[in-house]
């Protein structure tokens, strides 16, 4: 009887052990997607609330491997470049330049550049052409879970939904995905307003 208690015990532990390499490879298999090194441009719809505002626009999502990033919304610009995050907001003609923090749980943005380092998968609803994915973070910091469909074929995500408790839900649409045709420009972009805030200095 012993024999048996440890042999199914040893047996659930090594299909924990085996679920959670699996789940670290459909992470790295979506990350190796997105922060592929030849750059993606994604048309997006992205909604945006952050208590009782929100805001929602179409726009172009620029990412070339995990240093370069840029999104153009109707009311936002961000552009990050290493270890610089600038963003700009058009209606107060103005853009704040502050270092990039790559381990910040609560940015969307660091998140993906860190390919989902700090969340792990809790469940994972296979379907014909998408998986469905709810990650979870690993500390109470940022958001209480983010949520994602992705292409079977591919691993490109097609929806993006963050959530960080009721004060904060992020979600993005991909309407459609293509080569990034200027990797240069992207290197060398400025956000231009009437202000420039520096927080670095």
């Amino acid at each position: 009887m012993r024999y048996w208690i440890h042999f199914f015990a040893a047996l659930s532990i090594s299909g924990a052990v085996l679920a959670a390499q699996y789940d670290d490879e459909i992470l790295y298999d979506i990350s190796g997607t997105v922060l592929d090194k030849k750059g993606h441009t994604f048309e997006v719809l992205w909604f945006y609330r952050l208590d009782e505002e929100s805001w929602e626009g179409e726009g172009t999502l620029k990412i070339f491997g995990k240093d370069y990033l840029s999104l153009n919304l109707p009311f936002m610009e961000v552009l990050i470049q290493k270890s610089v995050m600038s963003v700009k907001y058009p209606e107060e003609d103005q853009v704040l330049i502050d270092y990039f923090n790559r381990r910040d749980p609560s940015n969307l943005f660091a998140v993906l550049l860190s390919e989902f380092d700090g969340f792990v998968v809790e469940e994972i609803m296979a379907g014909e052409n998408e998986n469905e994915l709810t990650l979870l973070p690993e500390t109470p910091v940022g958001f209480d879970r983010l949520e994602m469909t992705v292409d079977n074929a591919t691993w490109m995500p097609k929806n993006i939904h963050a959530v960080s408790g009721e004060e904060m839900e992020v979600k993005v649409n991909v309407l459609s995905v293509g080569p990034l045709q200027d990797r240069d420009l992207l290197k060398s972009a400025r956000l231009e307003a009437g202000e420039i805030i520096d927080l670095r200095e």
